[in-house]
């Protein structure tokens, strides 16, 4: 991966369009990556939280698509190395922990970070949209980024009892 420059993002709409690619390289790993995070955890209610957002992730993947073939007339993502430092470290928690509540805090975590980056991401991108006149996109935008605090409130809520078992554990 080369330097940035200033022209590599000229405009707004560049700028946007970057973005939406970023995401679409985003969502992609996350569903590469959720199987084996289902695999790994051992709570009932992590897993179907995981398996719900799998489905979840793959219908972002067919919007961002969407968004990018309107845009550019072509779908094309741009890999995106902070999802894949995340979701390496998301890998390592299941390599040096056990089976149990301590592994599942540990990819509750790796989760939640995704969450919060995405957040982020689909609420920058949301906001530029909204700036290019592009109304079409900002409701689909809003929509995603609702869904992916509805994943991070519902990662909350199970950590809480993962947690508190995790460390009777300890």
């Amino acid at each position: 991966m080369g330097l940035i420059t200033p022209n590599d993002f000229p405009n707004l709409r560049e700028l946007y369009t970057a973005q939406l690619r970023y995401l679409l390289s985003t969502e992609n790993q996350i569903v590469k990556g959720l199987p084996a995070m289902i695999e790994h955890a051992e709570d009932t209610q992590l897993k179907q939280a995981f398996q719900s957002h799998l489905q979840e992730t793959q219908v972002h993947v067919q919007r961002i698509e969407g968004l990018l073939q309107e845009l550019m007339g072509e779908i094309d993502d741009k890999k995106d190395p902070i999802l894949t430092a995340i979701v390496g470290s998301g890998e390592n928690i299941t390599k040096e922990t056990e089976s149990g509540p301590v592994r599942d805090a540990g990819l509750i975590a790796t989760a939640q970070k995704v969450e919060h980056y995405e957040i982020a991401s689909y609420g920058s991108a949301r906001d530029w949209a909204k700036h290019l006149g592009l109304t079409n996109h900002v409701s689909l935008l809003q929509k995603t980024l609702d869904e992916e605090k509805h994943a991070d409130q519902l990662l909350t809520e199970i950590s809480q009892r993962t947690n508190s078992s995790a460390s009777i554990a300890a």
